[in-house]
């Protein structure tokens, strides 16, 4: 379920960016669009994190319940 939320995202984001470089070929403006790319970028960067550390936590988790059995 999560998977397919993270991959219906990142088809959404990678059709933004083609956008993007499509308005920047047309336009010939290299920067067009940077903030939004930048700040999509960060945003995903920022759910990774978070993604990893609960991940990190449930693995540590596990860990610990077969060790106390």
């Amino acid at each position: 379920m999560a998977s397919e939320r993270l991959r219906k995202r990142l088809v959404s984001v990678n059709a933004i960016f083609e956008m993007l470089a499509l308005r920047r070929a047309q336009s010939g403006d290299p920067q067009l669009g940077a903030g939004m790319e930048k700040r999509i970028l960060e945003a995903e960067l920022v759910d990774l994190e978070k993604a990893t550390a609960a991940q990190e936590m449930e693995d540590a988790a596990e860990r610990s319940t077969r060790t106390d059995l």
